[in-house]
């Protein structure tokens, strides 16, 4: 029997989507997912950070990859964000919340059509936390909140910040919640290039993202498949490059997948698996 005869015979693997923070790198997510869908691989779980908790959300409440360009297009700094008096950031990400629960209707985690969840940490505690219920766009709001430009959410006694701070590649928490095969995908394996910062975002960017590459180590090694798109000519809060850091997504993920270990992902129509 060859492995193509034996992939026909066994169910199908319960496949988890880790999506890491990357802030506007985030973009070369939807060109994974258009690759994802292109060649009929299900997402059965969905875990994301910062944001990859806003494509997560995304992925779980049932927008495709078209969907997700089309938002896109022209999007602003303006649309998500806003000065903030409260001393605790530069800006609040309450309209990125009020954003999201435009997109998804105000759903709740329980409403989604895939299990999904959302990571942030607690930094009066300095512990990871993890939505799996609720209204989702709070908790993606939590998620994104990167320390010392966004306004930590004050939920009754925690202050919660983007979930990169301990876990920016939540891999493992993707087999918690029952995936058998996990793809991640690592926005941060190339920092922008060597130019000197020019601004306050610049160091704080550039400043976090060796901190999310540390705690990415993790979910890289947990991940069956581990997707890198090539990132250098990109900063993380310039959102005019969408089609070409989605393009980039794409060659990625052409390129993991077709090294990936055949068995890992069966073609379309084997049986589910139970879940």
């Amino acid at each position: 029997m060859n492995w193509r005869t034996a992939i026909h015979k066994r169910p199908a693997p319960v496949v988890g989507l880790a999506l890491s923070g990357g802030a506007a790198r985030g973009y070369a997510h939807i060109g994974v997912l258009k690759v994802l869908q292109e060649r009929g691989i299900v997402i059965d779980r969905v875990a994301g950070t910062s944001v990859g908790s806003i494509v997560g959300a995304l992925v779980a409440g049932g927008y495709d990859w078209r969907r997700m360009m089309e938002i896109a297009d022209g999007l602003k700094w303006q649309k998500l964000v806003a000065p903030t008096l409260s001393g605790m950031g530069l800006v609040t990400a309450r309209k990125l919340e009020v954003f999201i629960d435009e997109l998804l209707g105000e759903l709740t985690f329980e409403e989604l059509s895939i299990p999904f969840r959302a990571v942030t940490t607690d930094i009066s505690r300095g512990a990871e936390v993890v939505f799996s219920n609720g209204p989702v766009a709070t908790a993606v709001r939590a998620s994104c909140s990167v320390p010392g430009i966004f306004e930590p959410l004050m939920e009754s006694d925690r202050a919660l910040v983007d979930g990169g701070v301990i876990n920016n590649l939540p891999s493992a928490l993707l087999r918690d919640m029952g995936a058998t095969v996990v793809i991640a995908v690592d926005l941060n394996a190339q920092r922008p290039g060597a130019e000197l910062p020019v601004n306050l975002l610049d160091v704080t960017f550039r400043s976090f993202a060796m901190l999310l590459d540390r705690t990415s180590v993790a979910g890289r090694e947990e991940a069956d498949i581990v997707i890198q798109p090539d990132l250098t000519d990109f900063s993380y809060h310039d959102l005019s490059h969408a089609d070409d850091m989605i393009a980039r997504g794409e060659a990625a993920a052409e390129a993991a997948l077709d090294a990936a270990d055949p068995t890992l992902l069966p073609s379309p129509g084997t049986t589910p698996a139970s879940t």
